[in-house]
């Protein structure tokens, strides 16, 4: 089962080569700590894009074969409460960002200002590429590839996102407090952690796809009285598209 996770493939390549990527550039000395965490911690709004686009396929797709198709304004409802969402969690973030980094985050609440700092900075630039290849190219080759829009419907791609993001942001506060108030050398530690750390869970996800044995170990397990095998087995593929 751990082998079915962890072992490189076409489907997990991107992640891998991603991950690898950030490690590399982090041994180079052209990433920083803190910009691994800014980079994770960017990733929000790359997620919320590739969601949107999701959506637009799924109803694309729906409306050209006459379907009872979802409306367009959709994917607007989408961008709206998912803002909303990303505006509270970066107030959050910035607000103990800048206790590490107070010469880039200045106000918690000058959202775009702060976005734009942290992209100004050198070492994001070169970093952020990873993150953006990585969830391209498993839209390219798995969503799009495969047909997935076929499959699924806008309305169920909506709030997608937000348990994985819920967990990714945990994980990087958790590192951003190891960086703060560990010892020298911790931060780079903290790092290389939280590098491999959202390696794993980004390869436990991508596992749990359509007639993969973990899917079906994992819905074998889960199945109760109030929800059957197959029914955990639609869930979870949604919840890991």
């Amino acid at each position: 089962m751990l082998k079915d996770i962890l072992y490189p493939t076409k489907q997990n390549a991107f992640i891998w080569l991603s991950s690898i990527y950030l490690l590399f550039l982090l041994y180079i000395g052209k990433a920083s700590t803190m910009s691994i965490l800014f980079v994770y911690f960017l990733e929000t709004l790359i997620i919320g894009v590739f969601n949107a686009l999701k959506m637009l396929w799924c109803i694309r797709y729906s409306k050209s074969k006459g379907k009872k198709s979802e409306s367009y304004g959709l994917i607007l409802f989408f961008l709206f409460h998912y803002g909303f969402f990303v505006a509270i969690q970066s107030i959050f973030g910035f607000a103990l960002f800048g206790m590490e980094a107070n010469e880039i985050i200045k106000e918690p609440f000058h959202i775009i200002d702060n976005y734009i700092a942290i992209l100004n900075l050198e070492d994001v630039r070169y970093a952020l590429p990873a993150i953006i290849f990585m969830h391209l190219g498993k839209f390219i080759s798995d969503y799009l590839k495969n047909e997935k829009y076929k499959t699924f419907t806008a309305q169920e791609i909506m709030f997608k996102p937000y348990v994985r993001i819920f967990i990714q942001q945990f994980v990087v506060i958790l590192s951003f407090f190891f960086i703060v108030f560990g010892e020298a050398g911790a931060g780079i530690i903290a790092a290389i952690l939280l590098i491999f750390f959202r390696l794993l869970i980004d390869l436990v996800l991508e596992s749990i796809k359509q007639d993969s044995k973990i899917l079906d170990k994992v819905s074998e397990k889960l199945a109760n009285e109030k929800a059957s095998k197959e029914e955990i087995k639609k869930q979870l593929i949604i919840f890991t598209e």
